[in-house]
């Protein structure tokens, strides 16, 4: 699931329901000898699950629903089958605030002992071995998206349907046994009106049609945990992929088609099913793959089975920048990803949802970066999410990878940088740490043994271990249990005749105590004519203090030493004096984009934490703004350099610190550097692209905005760059944050326009 967006959820702070709902006098046959159980808030507690799946196995539902009611309400019918070990007490059903109209377990109509939260089945209604327990019910759309979702188009008053289920959110569509560990078949009929479409878990096998209505019939399906069961209908349209390897769909609103990039989406994920197939050594494990675009989603993608849905964030209205689209392929790729890691063999229990997401994150990066046309940019991109969970593991609210999530409540509490960056960033410390082969050998041991299975944290780390050939519980508890990052710092770097002697590392321990075990690039660099080129490189191990570094290789003296060259580590630098002094005036001639943009990271960080000076990093920047090409490094210098004029200040600026005609003198000179460059960027040109969003985002006074207004009548133009709908708004937005007084009719003339 892609959800950098999720909000932190709420805490409850009350007990969890139980199966073990109190007894009562027994009455007549008809009655439960049990007490309607009390109101409780929605969520499972670990405690409740696993004291269920002990009791619980070979579950299957078999599942029909009506949704031609024009209300706000659909209705169901499930039948649920699985084998009991201990029938002496009651059996807890989740179902979240619906209706239910009856119950009948093992054929004996039961009163219904229900509290908004879950139905209770009676003890004396239930047997060991196998039972049937079949339950009919109403519920209301959702109105938060979680569940199953009704959307009414504004502009055409089309009905679409869709269902978001993670984590605990299946049971707020049928009642179920709502939790990953407990794996089930399902079936299903669907009554739809006429002109409908519905995608779930697999291709129909029959639909019906009357004057009205249609009914979608789909087969039984592999089996898999309930938060990635689906139910997508409504009047979408659909687009089949001819060329795809498997079956493959995609969906989307009818009012939103033109304006989706059909190609993109259909290459991107081609590209997928090629690698992913190639590199896990087990076959894409569903029978078609769809893909649907829907409108008011609550996170950025979800990787039900076969069904994946993304929100229509990830459509532009205009030209789509190579960044948006670098981000659509990883998107796609990360919810493919799912279909095995997540999917095909799912974690036990919510604690090990990172790991589902951190591995999707990883292996997304991976994936777009051999197999699409953004093989020089993917890591780049990665490289800005590691920056994320840099920023984050150095806070006093940081937490280690693996935490504990006692109820389902807080699956999501711990959903941020260190999630998905530092966890994916472990993930690819380990595959560089142990090697490729070894990597991509434990991932296959890890898919085929587990197949269809739950598996915990240990069971990968085991995998992993056999494909390495040696015990990694040691690297589990320095990475994955404790807090923080490492630094490195160069130092004493000697040379004797012109030629490099040896260099020492040192690392400093992170905010959890601890060294860490890491393997890197050591890149060295020199003037080559007009360029500073790594000339030289080599992989180190480093697993404590200290480390000396020599080559075997007679190689040149170094001007510029760099650890972590091409980002194999989850690590901060130091750099060395030598190199900090010659990169203050030569950073523009580093010829490899990517070291480019990371000496400039690093630089940054140094400044962020008070190990460097602001001003020569804004001289610096100043310079680099005038003549770098790369649009990345140019959106990361000038986002920095921006951010003490909104008052967003590095930790430690000592006596650094700028009034405010200070930080307007430096918001000043930024946009009129900007503006410069982008009278006389290429047409069409990525880096013309950001330096019109740049210099949007820059205009604050008068004379400034009046330029927007002059873009949007059209009096300002820009070969190659159309200024579309969403370029518009954009600049709509800025006029009223800074309360232009063309704000109002402008806002007024874009609402008629689009």
């Amino acid at each position: 699931m892609t959800k950098f967006l999720l909000s932190i959820l709420t805490l409850a702070l009350v007990a969890c329901a139980t199966d073990k709902a109190p007894k009562n006098k027994t009455t007549d046959a008809n009655k439960s000898t049990e007490t309607k159980p009390t109101s409780q808030p929605s969520f499972l507690s670990l405690e409740d699950a696993q004291a269920r799946a002990e009791r619980v196995s070979h579950v299957s539902y078999d599942l029909g629903f009506d949704l031609t009611g024009k209300g706000d309400t659909f209705s169901g019918q499930v039948g649920i089958e699985f084998d009991l070990k201990n029938p002496g007490k009651s059996l807890r059903v989740d179902f979240d605030k619906g209706k239910v109209l009856e119950v009948t377990a093992n054929g004996v109509k039961q009163e219904i002992v229900y509290n908004d939260m879950f139905i209770s089945v009676p003890s004396k209604n239930l047997k060991k071995g196998y039972n049937k327990v079949t339950i009919k019910f109403e519920r209301e759309y959702s109105k938060d998206g979680s569940g199953l979702y009704k959307f009414v188009d504004k502009e055409d008053k089309r009905v679409y349907l869709y269902s978001d289920l993670e984590p605990y959110d299946a049971n707020k569509i049928f009642p179920c046994f709502d939790q990953p560990n407990l794996k089930a078949y399902y079936q299903m009929y669907v009554t739809t009106p006429r002109n409908w479409v519905v995608s779930t878990y697999a291709m129909e096998t029959s639909v019906s049609k009357s004057e009205t209505n249609m009914v979608w019939t789909f087969p039984r399906s592999e089996k898999f945990s309930t938060y990635i069961w689906s139910l997508h209908a409504g009047e979408y349209a659909v687009v089949t992929d001819k060329k795809a390897k498997y079956p493959s769909r995609l969906f989307m609103r009818k009012s939103m088609k033109k304006y989706v990039k059909i190609k993109d989406w259909q290459v991107f994920t081609r590209q997928s099913f090629e690698f992913l197939d190639e590199y896990f050594g087990v076959a894409y494990p569903y029978e078609k793959y769809d893909q649907l675009i829907v409108p008011d989603f609550n996170a950025g993608a979800m990787e039900n089975v076969a069904a994946v849905t993304f929100s229509e964030r990830y459509v532009s209205r205009g030209e789509k920048t190579q960044a948006l689209r670098r981000r659509n392929a990883n998107v796609i790729f990360h919810e493919m990803a799912h279909m095995w890691f997540g999917n095909l063999v799912t974690m036990d229990w919510w604690n090990d949802l990172w790991l589902n997401e951190s591995f999707a994150t990883y292996i997304a990066n991976l994936g777009v970066s051999r197999a699409t046309e953004f093989k020089d940019t993917a890591w780049r991109d990665f490289n800005r999410t590691k920056q994320w969970a840099y920023w984050e593991d150095q806070l006093v609210t940081t937490h280690p990878i693996v935490t504990e999530v006692p109820d389902t409540n807080q699956a999501f509490a711990n959903f941020d940088g260190i999630t998905y960056g530092k966890g994916a960033s472990s993930l690819k410390q380990i595959h560089y740490y142990l090697g490729e082969e070894a990597f991509k050998k434990g991932l296959r041991i890890y898919f085929r043994r587990h197949a269809n299975e739950n598996t915990k944290l240990s069971d990968f780390i085991q995998a992993l271990s056999e494909g390495a050939g040696y015990d990694l519980t040691d690297w589990q508890e320095k990475w994955l249990e404790s807090t923080g990052v490492n630094r490195i710092s160069v130092v004493d770097v000697k040379c004797e005749d012109g030629n490099f002697k040896s260099l020492k590392l040192k690392q400093s321990k992170s905010s959890g105590n601890t060294y860490r075990p890491h393997s890197f690039e050591i890149a060295f660099l020199r003037t080559q004519g007009k360029s500073l080129k790594v000339y030289s490189s080599t992989k180190v191990k480093m697993d404590g203090e200290n480390l000396e570094v020599s080559m075997k290789e007679k190689t040149a003296c170094p001007e510029v030493v760099y650890a972590n060259y091409n980002d194999q580590d989850y690590i901060t630098l130091d750099l060395d004096k030598k190199s900090l002094a010659l990169l203050e005036n030569d950073i523009n001639t580093v010829e490899d984009n990517f070291l480019r943009q990371m000496m400039w990271t690093e630089i940054w960080t140094m400044v962020y934490y008070g190990r460097y000076s602001y001003k020569k990093y804004y001289s610096m920047a100043i310079n680099a703004l005038q003549v770098e090409q790369d649009p990345i490094i140019l959106g990361k210098i000038l986002s920095s350099v921006s951010s003490e004029r909104r008052g967003v200040r590095p930790i430690a600026f000592h006596d650094e610190k700028f009034g405010e005609q200070e930080k307007n003198e430096i918001r000043t000179k930024l946009y009129t550097i900007v503006k410069e460059r982008l009278r006389n960027a290429k047409a069409g040109s990525e880096s013309q692209k950001f330096l019109y969003s740049a210099l949007v985002n820059l205009s604050e006074d008068k004379a400034e905005l009046d330029y927007l207004v002059r873009i949007l009548d059209g009096k300002t133009r820009f070969k190659g760059l159309t200024i579309d709908q969403d370029k518009r708004w954009q600049i709509v937005k800025v006029l009223n944050r800074f309360d232009h007084p063309m704000k109002n009719k402008k806002f007024d003339s874009e609402k008629k326009r689009d």
